[in-house]
């Protein structure tokens, strides 16, 4: 048995409570949940220990105005992907948070009342089948196009390169599309460009169209995965010495499992102390 209730208790936050046993002694404990939004959307989460008529957080704030310090862990909604479960094993309440990108989740088992430092943590791995749509729909509207064969065989040949062998470390860089003698600045050969922190980045890799080389980098949402969907992705494209022009294409992945290892290890993403 659970009991819930939440509070607006100022503009921009939001919080919620949960009473729910979570240590076996048969009295109910207090989840505190509260939102306070920010560019990355936070959600933090707090747990106290019932001692008599009192609830008893599980660890001090590192100051007044912060709950990062006693929060058991954070769910960022924009710029991560992560949940979390509440689970029972053998009678004992945890906190399963997950913390997942682009080809991993990572699984961590908290428990609620104590400070986590070296937790059960299960890892997996994925790899994904990508494909172009040869229907593609327009940024800027509803409605949608499709792509010229050559085009999209030339978009699937560029992401074959990403299962490539990464270079080795300390090798010499060298650039994804070759330099012009005549270009002075030739940084941006390099690379696609700065990333934006609501996205995770994957790769950067060469598309060859015709014969000019286009620089392109996968984009995705850290490896959100629907069963109906599959991995929804973003492959953006531009060409070195046209500026900021850009063209952009879905993508769309189904995944497989390659990897499943478990360890006992410090904890990531929002739960790490």
């Amino acid at each position: 048995m659970y009991i819930k209730g939440r509070y607006i208790v100022s503009a921009g936050v939001l919080l919620s409570f949960t009473l729910l046993d979570l240590d076996g002694d048969g009295h109910r404990d207090l989840i505190v949940q509260i939102y306070t939004g920010g560019t990355g959307l936070f959600t933090f989460i707090e747990t106290y220990r019932r001692d008599g008529d009192r609830f008893i957080r599980r660890t001090a704030a590192r100051g007044q105005e912060s709950v990062a310090g006693s929060s058991l862990y954070s769910i960022n909604d924009r710029g991560a992907n992560q949940s979390v479960s509440w689970i029972s094993i053998h009678g004992k309440v945890y906190a399963a948070y997950r913390d997942s990108g682009y080809g991993v989740d990572q699984v961590y088992l908290l428990s609620p009342l104590q400070i986590n430092r070296q937790v059960p943590t299960v890892k997996v791995g994925y790899r994904y089948q990508l494909q172009i749509p040869l229907t593609q729909q327009h940024e800027d509207s509803n409605t949608t196009y499709k792509l010229k064969p050559e085009l999209q065989r030339a978009l699937a040949q560029g992401l074959s390169k990403m299962d490539e062998e990464p270079p080795v470390s300390g090798q010499e860089r060298q650039p994804i599309c070759p330099v012009p003698p005549s270009v002075n600045d030739t940084e941006e050969y390099y690379s696609y460009g700065a990333g934006y922190y609501a996205i995770e980045s994957v790769a950067d890799f060469p598309v060859i169209i015709d014969t000019d080389c286009f620089i392109a980098r996968l984009n995705n949402g850290f490896g959100t995965y629907s069963e109906k969907r599959g991995l929804f992705a973003q492959l953006t494209l531009r060409k070195p010495g046209l500026g900021d022009e850009e063209r952009s294409y879905e993508v769309n992945g189904r995944r497989r499992i390659i990897e499943i290892s478990t360890s006992i290890g410090e904890v990531g993403g929002g739960a790490a102390e």
